[in-house]
């Protein structure tokens, strides 16, 4: 006889963590972000549009790669700065996330983007504006995610 199995009584598949989806999500449109950038900054570097503000183009491409792969593992880790006001017990510590400045970082790159008028110069600038805008969103979105104050009991030796 085929055995039967109640649907309602048989396991779930283990669900992933939410907050770690979100910094996986962000991880990933930052990398992309880069890419992008690091594209367009080539493709303005061979029109030689940009060799006038770039004093050493290949250190400008070096840290943009190093960038491009680092932040993007810095986010996928949930880093963050911990600093503890209190070094008694029970002690706060504020989490300044990474995610969360980054993202904080890139608005400003948005606002600036938006009062210079240089997405209305060309096809690349719009593009580049909406990039920045998703990346932007996606990094505020996971940053907020965790608690910026924990509160942990020191356990008395």
């Amino acid at each position: 006889m085929a055995r039967q199995t109640d649907p309602l009584t048989q396991a779930m598949p283990p669900q992933r963590d939410d907050v770690q989806q979100r910094y996986t999500i962000a991880a990933l449109v930052y990398f992309a972000y880069g890419v992008f950038y690091l594209f367009g900054a080539q493709y303005l570097t061979s029109m030689q549009a940009a060799q006038r503000g770039m004093a050493n183009p290949r250190l400008f491409f070096v840290l943009g790669g190093v960038i491009t792969i680092m932040f993007p593992l810095l986010i996928y880790s949930r880093f963050a700065l911990a600093l503890s006001w209190r070094p008694r017990a029970p002690r706060q510590t504020l989490y300044i996330d990474f995610t969360l400045l980054l993202g904080l970082l890139v608005i400003a790159r948005v606002i600036a983007l938006l009062r210079g008028g240089l997405f209305m110069k060309s096809a690349l600038h719009t593009t580049a504006l909406v990039v920045a805008v998703i990346n932007a969103i996606c990094l505020i979105w996971a940053g907020v995610s965790r608690p910026a104050w924990v509160t942990r009991e020191v356990g008395e030796s």
